[in-house]
């Protein structure tokens, strides 16, 4: 299965979820709101699997703030399908601040 199928369905299930996405075709972002740790960066790598890196600190200023070294390799379409499992659960347990 390619990997531009595998990017969409992950794209696809954040937005079900309410997630943000920007960013390009092989490397986007998906967040819940900027300044949470329910944020995500995907990436295509050289190897020509998935990378997932875990938002780790940034500020306002800042356009995406800074991730972190990869927590997730997504070798498998089983792999994209547990990554959205992670996004489902994250969506409906993320803490619920108000300013």
């Amino acid at each position: 299965m390619s990997n531009e199928y595998l990017l969409n369905l992950i794209k696809q299930v954040a937005e079900e979820q309410g997630y943000e996405i920007s960013g390009g075709e092989k490397k986007f972002f998906i967040y819940i709101d900027k300044w949470n740790s329910v944020a995500y960066k995907i990436k295509e790598n050289r190897a020509g699997y998935l990378q997932v890196h875990q938002w780790e600190e940034g500020t306002k200023q800042d356009e995406y703030g800074i991730y972190g070294r990869a927590v997730y390799s997504l070798r498998s379409v089983t792999d994209v399908v547990l990554f959205c499992n992670v996004l489902l659960a994250s969506a409906s347990l993320r803490a619920k601040r108000r300013d």
